[in-house]
C-alpha cells in the first residue's frame, strides 16, 4: 500500500466516526421516552410568559446544528470527533 493510499484509508476512517458520531445524536431522544409535546399548548404557556415557540426551537436547533458542525469540523481537520 501506497503513503497515499493509506492516508486515504486513514482520511475515510475518521470521516466514518464522524458519520457514526452524527448518527449516534440522531438517536438521542427517541419517541417513546420524548414523546412529541402539544406545540399549540407549549406555545400558548410560552406566549404567556413573553417568550415564543419559534425561539426556543431555533435555540434547540442552532445547539444541534452547531454539534453537528463541530463533529465535520473534527473530521476535515484529522481529529477525533468531540
Amino acid at each position: 500500500m501506497t503513503d497515499d493510499m493509506i492516508e486515504r484509508v486513514a482520511r475515510a476512517k475518521k470521516y466514518e466516526e464522524a458519520l457514526e458520531r452524527i448518527v449516534q445524536w440522531s438517536e438521542a431522544y427517541p419517541l417513546d421516552i420524548f414523546p412529541e409535546p402539544d406545540f399549540k399548548q407549549a406555545a400558548e404557556l410560552l406566549n404567556a410568559g413573553g417568550i415564543t415557540l419559534d425561539a426556543i426551537a431555533a435555540s434547540c436547533m442552532r445547539h444541534v446544528v452547531e454539534g453537528v458542525g463541530k463533529i465535520a469540523r473534527a473530521a476535515l481537520k484529522g481529529q477525533n470527533s468531540p
